[in-house]
């Protein structure tokens, strides 16, 4: 394929559109790619956190206008929508709202946050433009330090590992609870309230019967949050150093069965993604959502209750052929399907 003009209209720097933002980084320095990055005058003035941004992103490709949509729901924003040619859903879930989803709508993959290795300028450019945010400073210095010296990168060689058969699996499962009371940026809903609950009840019984069952061979429990220690500080993890991402990342790849459970809006979690790029056996809470080439069976197990859970854990535990072979199918289609290039050349090659 030759190389094709990319013009991408940045408009805001979401931590959920940074594996996309990552992804053109790479593909412009292979040559596949000749990115041009147009920031948006309004960005410049937002004071909105990052991790609360929207999730959608234009992009113009050999004339074609696409849209980028990862947030966690699956509802598809319907003015972005009018905008492109073709529309890339991350939570693609056209059961949920038919009447939305045409036939330009595709489903996108796995999301989660990750940043090119080495010095990235479109990134560079983007935060030394941007925002008036807490965040700006340290991410500025996150792009800028491309070695690393002075602030862990979350890069793309850091949340990769191949395969690594051992004997004695251990299980993983870190997560954290939803406050059911209030949230720093929007009020919550009844339905809202409703979903929190449930999801903090299941991953709260999951650690609980991991821990039973696999002893010194499970880490895990629930992340030091306020919310947390008041409603299970049983289950809190003693070890706050564990929960730094440099750390999570390391513990995960010394790690074989890791957990992972639905989000909000029943969209697949970050965790899923970095599992399958540090290519571990997993065992995933049953979700609707569509993800291209992905199998149950292949690159998963999956549950619908805590119990279910534990007895998927086990069965890799004791399956040592099926957890090595899923392991393997995980490290192929990372390659093939999730490195922040990859996924994004499927993308582009269903439009071309």
């Amino acid at each position: 394929m030759n190389k094709l003009k990319c013009t991408v209209y940045a408009d805001n720097n979401s931590n959920h559109l940074q594996q996309i933002y990552t992804g053109l980084t790479m593909l412009h320095r292979k040559g596949t790619l000749k990115v041009s990055m147009r920031v948006g005058k309004d960005a410049r003035k937002s004071t909105v956190p990052f991790s609360v941004q929207p999730n959608i992103l234009h992009i113009e490709l050999a004339g074609k206008k696409l849209c980028f949509d990862t947030s966690d729901s699956a509802a598809i924003d319907l003015e972005a929508y009018a905008l492109t040619d073709h529309y890339f859903k991350r939570s693609f879930n056209p059961s949920l709202e038919p009447h939305n989803y045409h036939k330009n709508v595709y489903p996108y993959g796995l999301n989660y946050l990750v940043y090119p290795d080495g010095f990235d300028p479109f990134g560079f450019k983007r935060c030394a433009l941007f925002y008036s945010t807490k965040e700006w400073k340290k991410e500025l210095i996150k792009q800028a330090d491309f070695l690393g010296k002075l602030h862990f990168k979350a890069s793309v060689s850091n949340i990769y590992s191949p395969p690594v058969f051992r004997e004695e699996p251990k299980v993983l499962f870190l997560a954290r609870l939803w406050d059911t009371q209030s949230d720093s940026y929007f009020q919550i809903s009844e339905q809202q309230k409703a979903q929190r609950e449930e999801i903090n009840t299941q991953r709260a019984k999951c650690i609980e019967l991991l821990r039973d069952k696999f002893g010194s061979r499970f880490t895990g429990g629930l992340i030091a949050t306020d919310f947390a220690v008041k409603q299970h500080p049983e289950l809190v993890v003693d070890n706050t150093g564990l929960t730094t991402k440099s750390n999570y990342l390391h513990t995960v790849k010394s790690h074989d069965i890791c957990i992972a459970s639905t989000g909000l809006h029943g969209s697949i979690g970050w965790k899923f993604g970095e599992y399958v790029a540090m290519s571990k056996s997993i065992v995933a809470e049953r979700n609707l959502n569509y993800v291209p080439n992905l199998s149950e069976g292949n690159h998963y197990l999956s549950f619908t209750t805590a119990q279910e859970c534990v007895d998927q854990a086990i069965r890799l535990d004791v399956g040592t052929d099926t957890r090595f072979k899923m392991m393997e199918e995980n490290h192929s289609y990372y390659k093939s399907n999730l490195r922040p290039d990859a996924l994004l050349m499927k993308c582009f090659e269903q439009v071309l």
